[in-house]
């Protein structure tokens, strides 16, 4: 079973290890304390994001090099497909950074692992009533 796409890509051999959803309710330039030290909103609304750990399966190092490539092209955003709730999510997100490791190197070829990375959607899933 395939976790999540991107930009419309099942990439079946990368195991996730780890799937963690985010979020966040940003404010607007209007938010802030007012000189009787109560908080006032300006709520833009609620963004969705998730945090990933992956390992590929055994002996595939090539589906984990696409994955790489595809999460680290200079693309200003990607469409991402993943769970939420009880169904899916399907939203545009952007990542800005991640991390792998270099486990080993064997007859001529690498093998990374513990790739770690967020997505940051591109627009609030939820928005002020």
């Amino acid at each position: 079973m395939t976790v999540f796409t991107l930009d419309g890509i099942e990439y079946p051999e990368a195991r996730v290890t780890k799937l963690a959803r985010l979020f966040s309710v940003l404010d607007g330039p209007n938010a802030g304390r007012v000189m009787t030290g109560d908080m006032v909103r300006d709520i833009i609304g609620t963004y969705c994001n998730y945090s990933i750990e992956i390992e590929v399966a055994e002996g595939d190092i090539s589906a984990y090099d696409a994955l790489y490539e595809a999460i680290t092209a200079p693309v200003d955003s990607h469409a991402l497909t993943a769970p939420y709730g009880q169904t899916v999510f399907a939203f545009d997100a952007y990542v800005t950074n991640g991390e792998d490791e270099l486990l080993s190197m064997e007859s001529g070829r690498n093998k990374w692992g513990h790739l770690s990375f967020n997505f940051i959607a591109m627009s609030p899933r939820r928005r002020p009533a």
